[in-house]
């Protein structure tokens, strides 16, 4: 599989404009934050009560940890477009008659998509870091940044087996081109960065919040700004606080429940065993008529 593995990161590293085009489309999406998102959301957070000399700092620290798990998703997409090209010119037929196993095959592609939007993700979450702590002189202490990799990491792990699960069910080149457009737009709604969760209709943010990157969000969101809002809101008036939290999507409700991060966590984790198992029952299935 360590072949395979360095087979697909060698095709994605083969075209410089791979590379350029991951790096470029992470920065097209911070842009569109700073130019078009960032004024709109710091003035809904002061129309909240929230006014404060943090409010800046806040508001960037909430959204770009929507955006990094956005960047991850998304520069997940190269390499299973490799995938469904290997599918669809026939390539990965003749690794299946080779001795490796379908289910080594499928998962050396889950691993070099893992591979390269953890790389991308975390230079990216470190320039951020760096611009925080230049324009701020804000800098998160060891255990945030530990944390906020994990759940990074988390993330990404879950966004790749959803794409490869995806891939598998379109099966289709020229399907999969008009899938990549659509997912790159709509990712960031369903992860209530583009517009706050809590300015969808109730029905919308319930199934939102069964869509597990909406989860990782809010998680991300929870531990970056936690230190800020610690001491802060502490003359914040409790009840506007949980409004703020619950409409930025720091935190998450059902049936007016504020899920905690254990339970997210949970969630998480039951979700990653859940997707294993799913493609582990499709390479079985593959593996019987092979």
């Amino acid at each position: 599989m360590k072949t395979l593995i360095y087979r697909h990161l060698k095709l994605f590293m083969k075209s410089p404009t791979n590379i350029i085009l991951s790096f470029l489309s992470s920065g097209v999406i911070l842009s569109l934050y700073f130019l078009f998102i960032r004024d709109f959301t710091i003035k809904a957070v002061r129309d909240y009560g929230f006014i404060s000399n943090y409010n800046d700092l806040f508001v960037d620290k909430l959204m770009t940890a929507g955006l990094l798990i956005v960047i991850g998703a998304t520069s997940i997409l190269p390499i299973i477009f490799i995938f469904v090209k290997d599918c669809y010119t026939g390539i990965i037929k003749d690794f299946i008659v080779t001795p490796i196993s379908y289910h080594k095959i499928l998962f050396s592609y889950f691993f070099a998509a893992l591979i390269v939007s953890a790389v991308i993700t975390f230079l990216v979450y470190f320039g951020i870091e760096l611009f925080f702590l230049l324009h701020y002189h804000d800098r998160d202490s060891i255990t945030i940044i530990i944390q906020s990799i994990f759940i990074l990491f988390l993330s990404n792990v879950i966004a790749s087996m959803l794409l490869l699960l995806v891939a598998l069910g379109i099966n289709q080149f020229t399907s999969f081109s008009t899938f990549q457009t659509l997912y790159g737009v709509v990712i960031g709604f369903f992860t209530g960065v583009y517009i706050p969760i809590g300015y969808y209709p109730n029905i919308i943010r319930n199934i939102f919040f069964y869509f597990p990157l909406c989860q990782t969000t809010s998680i991300l969101r929870n531990i970056q700004t936690n230190p800020i809002t610690t001491h802060i809101l502490e003359s914040y008036p409790k009840k506007i606080h949980s409004i703020l939290y619950e409409t930025f999507g720091i935190h998450l409700t059902v049936g007016n429940h504020v899920i905690s991060i254990q339970q997210q966590l949970w969630m998480m984790i039951i979700i990653i065993i859940l997707l294993n198992c799913i493609l582990l029952l499709f390479t079985s299935f593959k593996e019987f008529h092979k």
